[in-house]
């Protein structure tokens, strides 16, 4: 059920001496007349609301149409929603900078060929390159001279390193 009010007729709504001549199904505007004799339109979709201008006096000529533009600018629809397209590029900046962050910060791990005298071995929780020697029964120093670059204190898991054949 929808609410009423004793504030919902024309008289406590519209202005002294404008009142509503006219409704366009087409467009969905609502035609008003002041009291000079001007006439007045709703923004489609809006019994009330902001009116816009349509022309300055009513003329005795029938055969003048009433709805004839006037010589005032028009605000386009991309004026009318210039706050809310600045509102939404600042959201879609933030997204795309949070996006940025959170994908800078992952780790990529280039893929590591093995030469043809060694063999890959995928690093697990807990390893060292000592345990990794040890492990396969190379020499600690041909693990490190086969995997140049290679921070033993950094071992990340799930990596590949190359482990020398014996």
């Amino acid at each position: 059920m929808s609410r009423w009010s004793q504030y919902d007729t024309d008289d406590e709504r519209l202005p002294d001496g404008m009142q509503r001549i006219g409704y366009d199904a087409d467009t969905q505007t609502y035609s008003f007349r002041d009291a000079d004799g001007s006439l007045w339109e709703s923004a489609p979709g809006n019994q009330y609301g902001q009116l816009h201008r349509v022309s300055s006096t009513l003329r005795d000529d029938a055969t003048e149409s009433p709805h004839v533009a006037s010589d005032e600018p028009t605000t386009s629809w991309r004026h009318d929603m210039m706050p809310l397209l600045n509102w939404f590029l600042l959201v879609g900046l933030f997204l795309l900078f949070i996006l940025w962050f959170i994908g800078g910060t992952t780790k990529r791990v280039n893929a590591t060929i093995c030469p043809d005298h060694s063999s890959p071995y995928k690093i697990r929780s807990g390893d060292s390159c000592w345990a990794i020697a040890e492990e396969r029964g190379v020499p600690l120093e041909s693990l490190l001279q086969q995997n140049q670059g290679l921070d033993c204190d950094k071992l990340a898991v799930g990596s590949i390193v190359c482990i020398p054949k014996v």
